[in-house]
């Protein structure tokens, strides 16, 4: 009942976000047009460079279960990232993307755990490389909207940083695998511990882990040409820098847990924080549209993968 409660009351937020947006603020008919005069030659390297984000994400991952002493195929994570992204997107719940990921790459290497442990890490780290780089783009660019995002985004990286130590280094898992040990029934308790236990063992690799950091940290680059080549093809002048800020910025105010799936959430986010340039709202909201609209495209792949992987099996 609680659950059908929190989709409902998501849901309400997102349509009184976009009745906000389309009957106070945009141009329906203004951004049609926006839309419609896009340079295709700069959405076509912005649809590459979404390629590329994919496949920085799945080689992420690959090393990561790398870490465990366990093989997949960079062709596999690839495939389970494409899967779980068109789940994310096309189903309500962004978690659902990641189960479908943990039960895909469990088959290859053989470990429920593994695969349930290399997917939290990797989600972990590549949240607290995107909230970094969003936290210090917005300081470098002195972008003058009060302190809020400055406070939430230390909050989100101490917490993801507390968290991420909890379950990896010993003695604090060591204190957790007691806590649950202690407070549920053993059937239950035995099955959570296992998994803690597993994520534990990336303690014993400190030197790969901090690879895996620098990777995610390389391969964010991706995601500012994303954007930036977004902005190209509006006639949008502002820089590369700007791109990759704001990008993180807004992947970070999606994941507060108040709209369906992040819609109207972003493109309003779009619209208030490009106001700070001077960029013209229906602008703004264009950049929402076709960032969103190619990597609904990009996760479609995703839905004929797993519907030809079910039919195989």
């Amino acid at each position: 009942m609680k659950k059908k409660i929190s989709k409902y009351f998501k849901l309400l937020v997102s349509v009184v976000l976009l009745f906000y947006l389309f009957y106070f603020v945009l141009d329906l008919s203004n951004l049609i047009l926006t839309v419609k005069n896009t340079d295709p030659g700069y959405i076509s390297l912005a649809f590459l460079s979404l390629i590329m984000i994919l496949l920085s994400a799945s080689y992420r991952w690959k090393y990561v279960i790398y870490i465990q002493n366990r093989k997949i195929s960079f062709i596999s994570c690839t495939r389970e990232y494409l899967i779980g992204a068109f789940f994310n997107n096309f189903m309500p719940g962004s978690i659902g993307g990641d189960l479908v990921r943990i039960v895909g790459a469990s088959k290859e290497i053989g470990s429920k755990e593994i695969a349930f442990s290399s997917v939290l890490v990797e989600r972990v780290i590549g949240l607290i490389s995107m909230v970094a780089i969003g936290l210090c783009g917005f300081i470098y660019l002195n972008m003058d909207s009060g302190a809020g995002y400055v406070g939430l985004s230390l909050i989100i990286l101490l917490m993801l940083f507390l968290g991420l130590s909890a379950v990896i280094f010993p003695v604090p898992n060591g204190i957790l695998c007691d806590i649950v040990s202690s407070t549920l029934p053993e059937k239950i308790s035995g099955v959570i511990i296992s998994y803690l236990k597993d994520l534990a063992g990336y303690s014993s690799s400190p030197f790969k882990l901090f690879v895996v950091f620098l990777i995610s940290f390389g391969f964010k680059a991706f995601d500012g040409f994303f954007v930036y080549f977004t902005f190209k093809s509006l006639g949008i002048g502002l820089g590369y820098i700007h791109a990759l800020t704001l990008f993180s910025i807004i992947n970070v105010i999606k994941m507060l847990p108040i709209s369906f799936n992040g819609l109207g959430l972003s493109a309003v986010s779009w619209v208030l924080l490009m106001r700070i340039f001077g960029i013209d709202e229906n602008l703004a909201a264009s950049v929402d549209f076709l960032t969103i609209t190619m990597s609904l495209i990009i996760s479609i792949i995703g839905g004929v993968l797993y519907s030809y992987k079910t039919r195989k099996n």
